[in-house]
């Protein structure tokens, strides 16, 4: 299948309709951890070195990663990922709450308020195969469909030959997420929830709601929020919205999510959120990290993705404690 790609949040294009079949070519991507060797009846399409485009973060900023050429894609992104000199670090997994700890602080309430109840159990809890090799060749090989509305967004990835697919019907397969009604929920813009939140209309209000009297100007810091933001912020950099980072300070992008979370309101799907947080982050120049791996991980078991030869590591503990 002909695959086409538009950057995420692009709801309003129109979708270009059914693509003809055809076998997509195998090309031998530089810079891979694991190249394998390939079968003679693939048809394998050899890249020049010389031709890889820069991609970097520097005085001349580079477009995303979906806007280089689409071979080049999975090339400059393991280039990325392999300069890390702890790559694991990069690579960020979920973990459990447990209600028996944390319902008493209701936390609990708060997440089912929103449907959001499922992100505080990880999708794949096995702690001790992280597939990363996998994680990142699903990562590298990423493409998002042309779609209509949010809900038809698709983002595909090919791990041991098998296209691996993310959308909310997969999602939806591995937990309930958005338990509510579909009619609860209302999508937000991109700008509003990810990219540019500090120009909505109401973000002193959200900021007012999080933050101690007079600490919400500049630079957002966690020692200012309020004991229940601050206690809900500790879960979202993990599981809602994660993230590497100084955790002392607050990011523009967690300030609706906490919001949402204490106040119950506005209701929008969590799999719009990590779809779309996962593919800003993957074309994001200079930005080495891979998120939900827990949630990618039981995906690509869920397609059987994962083979008996495929070597897991070890990555701590699942539980937040």
């Amino acid at each position: 299948m002909v695959r086409t790609k538009e950057r995420a949040g692009a709801s309003s294009s129109k979708g270009k309709g059914k693509q003809p079949e055809q076998q997509p070519k195998k090309r031998r991507y530089l810079g891979r951890d694991d190249d394998s060797e390939d079968s003679d009846e693939e048809e394998v399409t050899e890249l020049d070195p010389g031709d890889k485009p820069k991609w970097k973060a520097g005085p001349l900023k580079a477009g995303p990663l979906d806007d280089q050429p689409e071979e080049w894609q999975p090339t400059l992104f393991n280039d990325r990922m392999n300069k890390l000199k702890d790559k694991a670090d990069a690579f960020i997994c979920e973990r459990e709450v447990r209600e028996v700890e944390f319902g008493p602080l209701n936390v609990f309430a708060q997440f089912r308020a929103l449907g959001w109840e499922a992100t505080l159990n990880c999708s794949d809890k096995d702690n001790k195969n992280l597939f990363m090799a996998e994680i990142q060749e699903w990562m590298a090989t990423l493409s998002c469909n042309t779609y209509e509305k949010p809900s038809q967004m698709k983002l595909t990835g090919t791990v041991n030959g098998i296209d691996v697919e993310m959308s909310f019907d997969t999602l939806r397969k591995l937990a309930k997420y958005d338990s509510l009604p579909a009619r609860d929920y209302t999508i937000p813009s991109l700008d509003d929830l990810l990219i540019k939140p500090e120009a909505h209309p109401r973000w002193n209000d959200m900021l007012a709601a999080l933050f101690l009297p007079g600490n919400f100007s500049g630079t957002l810091y966690r020692r200012n929020l309020k004991i229940k933001a601050k206690l809900l912020l500790t879960i979202c950099i993990l599981n809602v919205i994660p993230r590497r980072g100084d955790k002392q300070e607050v990011r523009f992008q967690e300030v609706p999510v906490i919001y949402s979370l204490l106040h119950g309101s506005p209701l929008f799907p969590l799999r719009y959120l990590i779809m779309n947080h996962v593919w800003i982050c993957r074309n994001k120049v200079g930005r080495s990290i891979i998120l939900y791996c827990r949630i990618i991980m039981g995906l690509l078991k869920l397609f059987k993705a994962i083979t008996p030869e495929d070597k897991g590591h070890q990555k701590g503990t699942s539980i937040l404690t």
